[in-house]
C-alpha cells in the first residue's frame, strides 16, 4: 500500500507542477513563441529599412501598428510575399534554422535571409507541429497586413 500511496503523491505533484508552470509568467521577450511577425522583423527589418530609406525601428513600429501608417502602406505595396521556413535540427528540441524569403513587387527582386531561431522564440503553432506531427520542416506565409 505504501508504494501506491507514494505513486499517487508523485502523480499529484507532477500535475501541480505542470499547472503552476503554465501560469508562471515567462521572461520578457519570450511570450510563448514570440510570433511569426517578430521572426520576420528580426530577419528583414534592417533590409526593409535600407530599401525604404528609414530606420529599422520605424519599420518595426509601422508593422506593429504603432508607427506611421504611410510607412506601413508603403511597405505593404513593396512586399508581395514573405515565406518563413523553420527547419528543426536532428537534435530535437533546440534552435531551428530559419529561412525567410521576401518577394517584392518586382518578382525578380527577392531577398533571402537565414538565421537561427531559439526554441523559445519559435511561434507556438510551429513548435506544436515539430512536436506533435514530428515534422522536420514547417513553412508559414506572412503579410504586412496580417
Amino acid at each position: 500500500m505504501s508504494l501506491w500511496w507514494w505513486t499517487g503523491v508523485g502523480v499529484v505533484a507532477v500535475a501541480a507542477v505542470l499547472v503552476v508552470s503554465r501560469q508562471w509568467p515567462r521572461p520578457a521577450g519570450r511570450a510563448g513563441g514570440r510570433g511569426l511577425t517578430a521572426v520576420v522583423l528580426d530577419a528583414l527589418a534592417e533590409d526593409w529599412a535600407a530599401r525604404l530609406d528609414t530606420g529599422p525601428d520605424d519599420i518595426r513600429a509601422a508593422v506593429l501598428g504603432s508607427g506611421a501608417p504611410e510607412l506601413r502602406a508603403r511597405l505593404a505595396s513593396e512586399v508581395r510575399e514573405v515565406e518563413v521556413v523553420f527547419i528543426r535540427p536532428a537534435t530535437g528540441r533546440s534552435d531551428a534554422h530559419t529561412v525567410v524569403r521576401c518577394v517584392f513587387g518586382n518578382p525578380e527582386s527577392a531577398l533571402v535571409t537565414e538565421t537561427v531561431t531559439g526554441w523559445d522564440d519559435i511561434p507556438d503553432a510551429v513548435r506544436a507541429e515539430f512536436i506533435c506531427q514530428e515534422n522536420d520542416e514547417v513553412s508559414r506565409r506572412w503579410t504586412v497586413a496580417g
